[in-house]
């Protein structure tokens, strides 16, 4: 371990002026990275007992020129990156690895350490002369395996000024888990046995909460809903595996399937123990650190502090209806507003069933994609909820061949849901994609006039990110992921719970819309930009249709105009202001538009920049 360490910091330093000057082209200032000294780095290492590596982009194994110098490929290292590209959970189990690769890169300029998504073995991407860049990846990193790590860290960076990112699976689509010339916690490694308890009392209280869940901060949603499965409970989660169960996912607000009845991820959270950017390791729940506890549901993730366990209500059991449409997209416009219209005459009404899911529809004129619809509920009998999809049954009809498979289907669990109909249409990993994204309130479903208004708006944001509109940038990223996505996945039938920090637009919204605009790995800075820009004029295309909404953080548009209204509220903002300012002052947890982040952070130096117009960095 020590050997390797060596090896690694010897490069660094023999790299140092050039490629921090690469990724901060921008500063003048050189990178605090830079500073420190070998024996700096020994000690934490010693400090952490041998867990602080050197970070290295995934598919650097492939090329034979590293950050313009000859470097040795490793053939066999380089074949397992190859056969695990396109696969979340070996995307995850790796330090390098992102699910979206873009966020690996050094995307101000184009500088990166990517393979071919469509096909990783293109040795033309990575033959020399082709350079691997370290781009954002964070340049060492410390294997998370108890609280002392943490704490080991966070004294690192107060000390040296190191920027400090907080890593899971790498499962975020805003770019908050990397960061050039950084020290990185990696918590997937800390993923202590799940336990249940029931009766569970959140310490402090002295009343039970109810049967409880404890995960560990990298335990992945695969292993939390096998656990649900074998304990006969249900717990609220995302729709990926490898999303981080306990970590950004809750900080950011945490939404899925079940959201609808059972409520978001900061609505189940019933303790949270997490170290504080000074070291202090505490628990949060509704009896103690209740300001902390406002802050860590919804408050956003690598800001109030690092999130080591959390546990969640577990729920009975439940039986859902499944309903399922898939169908082939078509030339004609008319399939397309046809879909759109039965869906959004009949979401309000399927709200008050208690069904949610995911919605894909092709856009208009797209034959290339397909279309699905998959909606579960726990409120209906079968026969209920036949006759409640009534209208997307005899949609289907209309399809003829064109339809894939429809159907209502009974399941007995939410995990057998889930490994029939989600986890088989996982999102595809490791291609670049940008974002944009908008909560659609209730009250524009309650009337024809709105309803026109959604789907006027829904059909110009199909144009706007799908092939061959004026953003793709080619035609066989835009083949890849879902450019426009409808997330049944709002707290509509949730009893209202105020005590969380996120945007109190969940509590009125039906959809979370979501538009994406997929790009070449090996894209340069200008098609970046289109990309980007591509998607923030999508979500300003839905901030018009709901300027009073807000938006989910953790799939938002890069460049919001206005993170504070869209991501929390004047109100919930004011408090989390002052809670930031009590536990971290240095602003040694921060990310991209998080409370109290600072534009001129040199960890931001590899975000794309946008035309004025859109926000761009100063």
């Amino acid at each position: 371990m020590l050997s390797r360490l060596l090896v690694g910091l010897s490069l660094f330093f023999v790299l140092a002026s050039s490629s921090s000057a690469l990724c901060l082209h921008r500063r003048n200032a050189p990178s605090a990275i830079s500073n420190v000294t070998q024996a700096q780095w020994h000690s934490l290492n010693n400090t952490v007992q041998g867990r602080l590596q050197a970070g290295y982009p995934w598919a650097k194994s492939c090329y034979g020129v590293y950050e313009g110098a000859p470097t040795n490929s490793d053939a066999a290292q380089c074949s397992a990156v190859q056969a695990g590209y396109d696969n979340d959970t070996s995307t995850a189990n790796s330090f390098g690895g992102y699910q979206n690769s873009n966020w690996a890169m050094c995307q101000s300029n184009g500088q990166g350490c990517n393979l071919d998504f469509s096909n990783p073995a293109n040795s033309s991407v990575y033959s020399p002369p082709a350079d691997c860049y370290q781009g954002s990846v964070p340049n060492y990193y410390i294997e998370v395996t108890q609280v002392s790590d943490v704490q080991a860290a966070l004294a690192f960076a107060q000390k040296t000024g190191v920027p400090l990112v907080v890593k899971n699976s790498g499962h975020d689509y805003k770019g908050r888990s990397s960061a050039p010339n950084s020290l990185a916690l990696w918590t997937h490694t800390y993923q202590p046995a799940i336990s249940l308890k029931t009766d569970f009392t959140p310490e402090g209280c002295s009343a039970s909460a109810g049967n409880g869940v404890t995960i560990g901060a990298g335990q992945g949603f695969d292993g939390v809903y096998a656990f649900a499965e074998a304990n006969n409970i249900t717990v609220v989660g995302g729709s990926d595996r490898t999303v981080g169960a306990a970590g950004g996912w809750l900080n950011g607000g945490g939404h899925g399937a079940l959201s609808n009845t059972l409520g978001l991820g900061v609505d189940n959270a019933l303790q949270i123990k997490a170290v504080l950017p000074n070291g202090t390791y505490v628990t949060a729940n509704r009896c103690q650190n209740t300001d902390l506890f406002f802050a860590l549901r919804g408050g956003g993730g690598s800001t109030f502090g690092v999130n080591m366990e959390v546990t969640y209500q577990a729920h009975p059991q439940v039986t859902l209806q499944v309903a399922y449409l898939d169908f082939n997209g078509t030339n004609s416009n008319q399939t397309f507003h046809d879909f759109m219209q039965t869906i959004i005459a009949n979401s309000d009404k399927w709200a008050f069933e208690g069904w949610g899911g995911y919605i894909i529809p092709a856009p208009p004129g797209e034959a290339s994609i397909t279309s699905s619809f998959l909606m579960m509920t726990p409120k209906l009998s079968a026969s209920e909820a036949n006759s409640s999809m009534a209208p997307i049954f005899n949609f289907s009809s209309s399809l003829g061949n064109r339809t894939l498979g429809s159907g209502l289907v009974p399941m007995p669990s939410f995990y057998q849901a889930y490994e029939t109909f989600i986890a088989p249409g996982a999102e595809v990993v490791d291609i670049s994609l940008a974002l944009g994204s908008r909560l659609i309130p209730r009250s524009l479903f309650q009337s024809p006039g709105g309803q026109q208004q959604i789907l006027t708006a829904i059909s110009e944001v199909a144009q706007t990110v799908a092939y061959p509109g004026p953003y793709a940038s080619d035609a066989l990223s835009a083949s890849y992921g879902a450019p426009l996505q409808i997330l049944v996945t709002t707290p509509a039938s949730y009893p209202a719970d105020n005590t969380s920090s996120v945007t109190p637009a969940w509590r009125s919204a039906l959809w979370h819309t979501i538009a994406g605009q997929s790009f070449s790995n090996q894209a340069d800075p200008a098609t970046i930009q289109r990309a980007f820009t591509g998607a923030t004029a999508a979500a300003q295309i839905l901030r018009r249709l709901a300027p009073d909404s807000g938006a989910y953080q953790n799939e938002a548009d890069v460049f919001e105009p206005d993170p504070v209204a869209a991501f929390w509220g004047a109100d919930n903002y004011e408090r989390l202001s002052r809670i930031k300012a009590a536990v971290d002052p240095g602003n040694v947890l921060t990310c991209w538009d998080c409370v109290g982040w600072d534009k001129g952070d040199e960890r931001y130096a590899c975000y794309p920049d946008l035309p004025s117009t859109y926000g761009a960095r100063g």
